[in-house]
């Protein structure tokens, strides 16, 4: 694959907008593409994301949808309140957000954190999620044990990289998602330091965190309970506990269909964009 090299090679061809919005007195960023009148599907990032994650799907969807990612609840340049954020604040957050752009109903692709934000929105207003797209899906739990060193690994790379943010520290917590971490483009990395350089950061990595402590995880039956056609994504090629949730789900939500793609890892959406976007785009278009 051809190394990307700028976020704006993804998008100067595509007609979009850059905005924040106030959601429930959150000022909330995100970018917009694709015809109003087009079906809606929403974009949501993985832990302490940003919408950029998002850069090579943005023109691929806009031909079809009304498409729109957004920073969730304390990420990227999205106010950080004072409190912890569990899984239901998120889903808060997305739910304003719907409310705030007068979307009655859309479907809604997520990546780790966003996929299990993403579930629990469909549970929580399940007239409101048309389909799910889930990537390196989080949210259930195949190996406790694994699941915690995780949630300790992320909390320590993380707050690590908003504590003291330097261009090595953000660049080696991100590339440990990717299968190829040299497909990781320089800009997203410089975005990413960025967003960790806001001085509201270092005190909002905690809160964003917070969910990862335990005790939030769907169960079996919520994800059996979900009635959305669901296209859970498998990175085959990165035998980790992601790869595991992806084949769990596939087996127990009731309306869901396992894509396997090769050459990627946590980033299927980034690091195989082409494969990624023919195939959702089909799927959430019902083809």
């Amino acid at each position: 694959m051809t190394k990307h090299t700028s976020i704006w090679q993804h998008l100067f061809k595509t007609p979009h907008k850059l905005e924040w919005i106030d959601v429930d007195g959150v000022g909330t960023r995100y970018l917009e593409a694709g015809h109003a009148d087009a079906p809606v599907v929403i974009l949501l990032h993985g832990t302490a994301g940003s919408l950029e994650n998002f850069s090579a799907n943005y023109a691929a969807y806009a031909r079809h949808f009304r498409v729109i990612g957004l920073d969730m609840l304390g990420c990227g340049w999205t106010d950080k309140p004072d409190h912890d954020y569990l899984i239901n604040d998120y889903v808060g957050h997305v739910r304003g957000f719907m409310d705030a752009l007068d979307i009655a109903k859309a479907s809604v692709v997520g990546v780790s954190l966003g996929a299990w934000v993403s579930a629990a929105l469909a549970l929580a207003y399940p007239t409101r999620v048309e389909k799910l797209v889930l990537v390196a899906p989080a949210g259930i739990i195949t190996d406790p044990e694994e699941e915690k060193r995780y949630g300790d690994a992320v909390r320590k790379s993380r707050s690590s990289a908003a504590a003291e943010p330097t261009w090595e520290m953000v660049s080696g917590a991100l590339k440990k998602l990717m299968l190829n971490p040299e497909t990781l483009s320089d800009e997203l990395i410089a975005v990413r330091l960025d967003i960790y350089r806001d001085p509201r950061m270092k005190a909002a990595m905690p809160r964003l965190l917070a969910f990862s402590l335990g005790g939030q995880a769907l169960s079996e039956e919520q994800w059996r309970s979900l009635t959305q056609p669901i296209q859970v994504i498998a990175a085959v090629d990165a035998p980790n506990m992601f790869l595991g949730n992806a084949y769990a789900i596939a087996r127990i939500a009731p309306n869901a269909q396992l894509l396997e793609l090769n050459g990627c890892d946590h980033w299927a959406q980034y690091e195989q964009p082409d494969a990624f976007n023919e195939h959702s785009v089909a799927f959430l278009q019902g083809v």
